[in-house]
């Protein structure tokens, strides 16, 4: 088939739906959905779990469920009918006209082949190349993604790169059959906010220079201001708005989409014009930290057993940091950097190797100190997947009371009362204590986590990443709910998250991790707002702001709104810096 022109959609879809046949009748998941996607254009596909994104976006790949079905008035992909593709045709289609790269590499790639030989199968099934023209390319194909050393990543394994490294393998094979159509399903969700950045700019180099376009799936709004073109709103299966991008963060049509917009992230005026760095103010007379962590040391063998030299790796490195009473300590870093081991050592889950964790002036890392403790009452937590972390096979009332009775704080006449009762101040109806987590969604079920831990009523509240896996309107919710129970119940957290502006909206005092060590510790705004460490003002600085007049990713010179007459080309033209050539190899 002939290339179409920049004023011809590779993607054109009128009115398309995505039915689940039912007894009852049909439940129509997709419905209405018109959607456009131009050469040389990004458009990002933005709504709330459930909305619909994912399943329009495999649509275009005839990859929906199998009782599902398909319609629409008008449903091309580079002039082709999908709604009269054969499997044959559905066949040849995918990989050459559509490439998608899904959330979760690991998950997506085949971990008993090399990456040579995944990228090569595309190459072989798509363009028929022998196989040392399949090589070469692969290591071409690697290479163009930014990839240092890829003769050497080409003969890798899925599981022997970091999650950075695996999503340009990804992008890789996506782009490895020549599409005109790339689909990117939440593709940096799973990434911290530098491996973010540079996968985004990839994205866009790669848009660019092969001249695709680009449906872009995702929940958060700093990216899309920063990388789309267009944005097409989607809830509860349908579209509610699609505009320029300027025209969404300016003057949304739609009471959605304004929550959307409302809640979007934003750079705090204090990181953007900083604040002079006074000395810490000392701390009343007679004050003392709830929590003191002191020259805590822990260290694990090397993945696959203990090195034959005895060589380990410190996952927590002389580290110190205190968290006082009343107060929230955000905790941040990328993965890896040890804060999740830090919980674990506070908590109680894992023993340091040498250090002290006082709390109230007690050594609770020793067996005497943990004996004068509540018997562990005081330290909770709360976990980053609610799902995971509650009993399945309980109901609501049951999970939220059983440490309440573990602890011997009620009988079982009086859980039903108290059940009711701490559902109600996590915001939700009491009737939610006769459910199964299944029957809750993903917000509910932290609410429930929550409630579960302030049941015993603790202390000190440790909160592992806990609004992560969450939508955007729902982690507003959970933090605004985090704030008014910390006065109610007059608990501390410790709150630990990767995301800056998470940290910012919730913390009093920061401390900021990087490979097992505290690099920086202060007041909140003494943080953001004037950093002393190089690390510190690194993770500032790859924070995303939903302003798409920034332009961190788009062409300075590209408009964000096309004028009168102009097609989808005139309003993009991206060029810029290529992705951090650093191997990410682990």
């Amino acid at each position: 088939m002939s290339a179409l022109s920049s004023d011809t959609p590779i993607l054109h879809y009128r009115n398309a739906s995505v039915t689940l046949p039912k007894n009852g009748g049909d439940l129509r998941l997709v419905r209405g959905v018109d959607l456009d996607v131009f050469p040389n254009e990004i458009v990002a596909l933005v709504g709330e779990s459930g909305s619909g994104k994912t399943l329009t976006a495999l649509s275009t790949l005839g990859l929906l469920p199998r009782n599902a079905v398909f319609s629409a008035d008008a449903a091309t992909v580079r002039g082709k009918d999908l709604t009269r593709l054969t499997h044959a045709q559905w066949r040849d289609l995918r990989g050459s006209d559509v490439g998608i790269v899904f959330q979760e590499p690991l998950s997506s790639l085949n971990p008993v082949l090399t990456i040579g030989d995944q990228i090569g199968e595309v190459l072989y099934y798509k363009q028929r190349l022998p196989r040392a023209e399949r090589l070469a390319r692969s290591i071409g194909l690697l290479a163009t993604m930014g990839i240092a050393s890829p003769e050497q990543v080409v003969n890798a394994y899925p599981h022997q790169l970091s999650g950075g490294m695996r999503q340009r393998v990804m992008l890789a094979i996506a782009m490895a059959g020549e599409p005109k159509l790339l689909i990117a399903d939440e593709p940096t969700t799973a990434l911290d906010n530098a491996i973010r950045n540079q996968v985004l700019e990839l994205i866009v180099e790669t848009a660019a220079r092969s001249h695709v376009g680009v449906l872009f799936i995702t929940h958060d709004l700093s990216v899309v201001a920063q990388i789309a073109d267009r944005v097409v709103v989607m809830k509860d299966g349908g579209v509610v708005e699609g505009a320029p991008i300027t025209r969404i963060f300016d003057a949304p049509d739609d009471a959605y989409t304004r929550k959307l917009v409302s809640l979007a992230p934003r750079i705090p005026a204090v990181v953007r014009h900083g604040t002079p760095r006074a000395a810490e103010p000392p701390p009343a007379p007679g004050a003392a930290p709830l929590l003191e962590v002191q020259r805590v040391t822990k260290r694990y063998a090397p993945r696959g057993g203990a090195s034959p030299h005895g060589a380990t790796v410190a996952a927590l490195n002389d580290v110190s940091v205190p968290v006082w009473p009343g107060k929230t300590l955000g905790l941040v870093g990328e993965s890896g950097s040890g804060k999740s081991s830090l919980a674990r050592v506070i908590t109680g889950l894992t023993k340091p190797d040498s250090g002290r964790i006082l709390f109230e002036g007690r050594d609770i890392a020793s067996p005497e100190g943990r004996a004068a403790m509540r018997a562990g009452r005081d330290i909770q937590m709360v976990f980053q997947d609610p799902f995971s972390s509650l009993n399945p096979r309980m109901r609501i009332a049951e999970i939220v009371t059983e440490p309440m009775r573990a602890f011997g704080l009620l009988t079982r006449q009086s859980a039903e009362d108290a059940a009711a009762e701490l559902i109600e101040a996590v915001g939700l109806p009491a009737r939610m204590i006769r459910r199964y987590p299944h029957e809750l969604s993903g917000g509910q079920r932290q609410r429930v986590g929550i409630a579960r831990a302030l049941g015993v009523k603790p202390r000190l509240l440790v909160c592992d990443e806990p609004v992560s896996a969450l939508d955007v309107s729902i982690q507003a919710e959970i933090l605004a709910l985090f704030r008014s129970l910390q006065p109610l119940f007059g608990v501390t957290y410790l709150f630990i998250a990767h995301g800056l502006d998470t940290i910012y909206s919730i913390s009093h005092h920061v401390a900021v991790m990087q490979r097992g060590s505290i690099v920086e510790y202060g007041e909140r705004d003494a943080v953001f707002g004037n950093p002393r460490h190089p690390y510190t003002r690194q993770l500032l600085a790859s924070m995303l702001d939903s302003d798409p007049r920034s332009g961190r990713f788009r062409h300075r010179g590209a408009q964000t709104e096309p004028a009168a007459g102009q097609g989808p080309a005139a309003r993009n033209g991206r060029t810029g810096p290529g992705p951090d050539h650093a191997s990410l190899l682990i």
